[in-house]
């Protein structure tokens, strides 16, 4: 009883953001290799320090990441680009309010995603995902997955026929499991952290990408490719 009073009591405290860094913290990290600062250092030494270099390390350091996501559901190029710069504008805006409690980058995923539906909903725009778009380095097993693979499969699918079938009917996923297919079959996220960056339950994401994929075999059945 004791213990569950200590670790609720431990919960409520608030958590440490990069504002609360003090002067002793900073010269820790200041001295530092730069490859060896975390995220959270380099927001600390932006924050309490001014340090731009340590800001532009840190986009540097998820550019690709963010800007992949963004690119994937949006399928161009400047649109791509404007929501990547007002995601880092607005961690820029709130670099002082950012704790550990999540990745940094689920942190920037959820910016980016909340700024990608607010595109959509300017434009009147549905929600698209580019499956012929990811660079070759980054292509996932379409196949594989289809026939209940996992979807961290690193195969190349070599049929373009079947790239452009299955490009169309992702387009015809609901967004939320459109979202969850993404992020766990192409930017390898664990369950956990896709459900932070869509807010759901763990199972609830798991749950989108099984349909997904269900949603995808049938689709691909209908068409006379599977």
């Amino acid at each position: 009883m004791a213990r569950r009073q200590s670790q609720q009591q431990t919960e409520k405290l608030p958590r440490p953001t990069a504002r609360h860094a003090t002067a002793a913290e900073l010269k820790k990290i200041e001295a530092k290799d730069p490859e060896d600062r975390s995220d959270f250092d380099l927001l600390k030494l932006y924050v309490k320090r001014e340090d731009n270099t340590a800001f532009e390390t840190l986009v540097q350091r998820h550019r690709r990441q963010v800007y992949n996501f963004i690119f994937k559901m949006v399928r161009k190029a400047e649109a791509a680009e404007d929501i990547f710069q007002e995601t880092f504008l607005r961690v820029i805006k709130n670099a002082h309010t950012y704790t550990p409690r999540a990745k940094f980058t689920t942190w920037c995923l959820q910016i980016a995603r909340n700024l990608t539906l607010d595109y959509f909903k300017r434009e009147g725009l549905r929600q698209h995902l580019s499956i012929d778009a990811t660079p070759a380095d980054s292509e996932r097993s379409i196949a594989g997955l289809l026939q209940g693979a996992d979807p961290q499969s690193h195969e190349i699918l070599q049929s373009r026929e079947l790239i452009e079938v299955v490009r169309e009917g992702v387009t015809e996923l609901p967004e939320n499991q459109r979202e969850a297919l993404v992020l766990r079959m192409f930017e390898d996220m664990p369950y956990a952290e896709i459900a932070e960056v869509l807010g759901s339950p763990e199972g609830t994401v798991k749950y989108w990408v099984h349909e997904a994929v269900n949603s995808l075999t049938r689709y691909l059945e209908r068409r006379g490719l599977k």
